[in-house]
């Protein structure tokens, strides 16, 4: 049985997502290797299938790499999943086109299931939840990789948000928090995940002004560079108007007396862990 092999099935069941449920609707395969089955639907690419998919579809990718971009769930699809088949990582879109973003999420209800999403080598962002215009609501993602040459995801005016077991790498940063035209970013709960590969920022505001409110980021892990260099912040959230908690996260870092890690006076410092243990103190 292949690792994390339960723990995304039981996730797909916690979301009524698992295939034969009677609450899950219509089931879409993209991808070599369709299973046959009553119920599921082979379509020849993403785009195809969103643009198929109503509320409480569900849509199960291959275990390959979709050479698809600027791919998009607008607001009139709202309560869909999109689960990875497969091993962990093995399955991920990334597009063939250099300009080309990943995925934007402007739908309600939306999960993502144990799939890896980047951009082309010259696109702004692997994934977007949010847009200067639509904030979406309950976004939900577990076991999932985000990469992109810029930003590898971004919350964008978003409100009540779920990365779990999570990894963002291979950017300049790796989460960005962004407010739009209707508000800030709310409810942002960052859990069990990795932050690895980011040469400039782990997290970062979008701009130095208040971006994000309710923020939980707890249990997760910040690596350097793989070439052992840090990146220029590991987290940046500086402006004092943004507010939540975080704590149990380690840092590759010495000490977290240090401007690597600059929070704003509205973010409570819970007990973090850097190489000289674990402290209250805040950065300084």
């Amino acid at each position: 049985m292949m690792p994390g092999f339960w723990k995304t099935a039981r996730q797909g069941f916690w979301g009524g997502q698992a295939i034969g449920l009677p609450f899950a609707g219509n089931v879409y395969y993209v991808g070599s290797g369709a299973p046959s089955g009553v119920g599921i639907r082979r379509v020849d690419t993403i785009a195809a299938a969103l643009s198929l998919m109503i509320s409480r579809d569900v849509l199960v990718l291959g275990p390959q790499e979709h050479a698809e971009g600027n791919l998009s769930i607008p607001a009139t699809k709202p309560n869909i999943v999109i689960m990875g088949a497969g091993p962990r990582g093995s399955c991920f879109i990334e597009p063939a086109t250099a300009a080309h973003n990943g995925l934007e999420i402007l739908a309600d209800d939306v999960t993502l299931i144990n799939v890896g999403v980047a951009n082309g080598s010259g696109g702004t962002y692997g994934l977007s939840v949010g847009s200067q215009t639509v904030s979406p609501d309950r976004f939900r993602s577990y076991g999932c990789k985000f990469e992109g040459t810029g930003i590898a995801a971004r919350l964008y005016g978003a409100g009540d948000v779920l990365l779990d077991d999570c990894e963002f790498a291979w950017a300049n940063t790796g989460l960005q928090f962004r407010a739009n035209a209707n508000g800030f970013v709310t409810q942002a709960f960052i859990q069990g995940s990795r932050f690895h590969n980011n040469a400039t920022a782990c997290i970062s505001e979008s701009a130095n002004q208040q971006e994000v409110d309710n923020l939980q980021l707890w249990n997760n892990l910040f690596d350097q560079l793989e070439d052992g260099t840090e990146p220029t912040d590991f987290i940046l959230l500086q402006h004092n108007g943004n507010t939540g908690v975080i704590g149990g996260n380690i840092f590759a870092l010495a000490t977290n007396a240090t401007a690597k890690l600059t929070i704003g006076t509205g973010l409570m410092w819970a007990p973090n862990g850097t190489e000289a243990g674990w402290s209250t103190a805040r950065p300084a």
